[in-house]
């Protein structure tokens, strides 16, 4: 029997729905404090492999869930804009998973 990786959204509740619309089973609807236990929380399961947030969540956060977030290799943390749209600053999926997994979308082999 193959294991899958879960996947979990932490957003507000129209994206968690369009999630769950997606497949997506683990959809949490919530801001601020307890958002941000869910996503340490999360951190600290080893069946998740990708955990989807709005942008505005990870700039809200404490620096040290911050710290965690970006030395975690597993589960991936792709943070996403919501309504108001993206953050100029934030980083691309791309520079996630390089860091990540070590993988550079963006480049092709010769």
């Amino acid at each position: 029997m193959e294991s899958k990786e879960k996947i979990a959204v932490i957003a507000d509740e129209a994206t968690v729905t369009g999630f769950q619309l997606a497949g997506v089973e683990h959809g949490f609807a919530l801001s601020g404090q307890e958002a941000e236990a869910k996503l340490a929380e999360l951190l600290s399961d080893s069946s998740y492999g990708i955990i989807i947030v709005h942008e505005k969540l990870m700039e809200s956060c404490d620096w040290r869930l911050k710290k965690r977030v970006e030395a975690t290799a597993k589960p991936i943390v792709v943070p996403i804009p919501d309504s108001q749209g993206p953050i100029e600053q934030s980083e691309s999926i791309s520079v996630l998973v390089k860091r990540a997994l070590g993988l550079d979308l963006g480049k092709k082999k010769a």
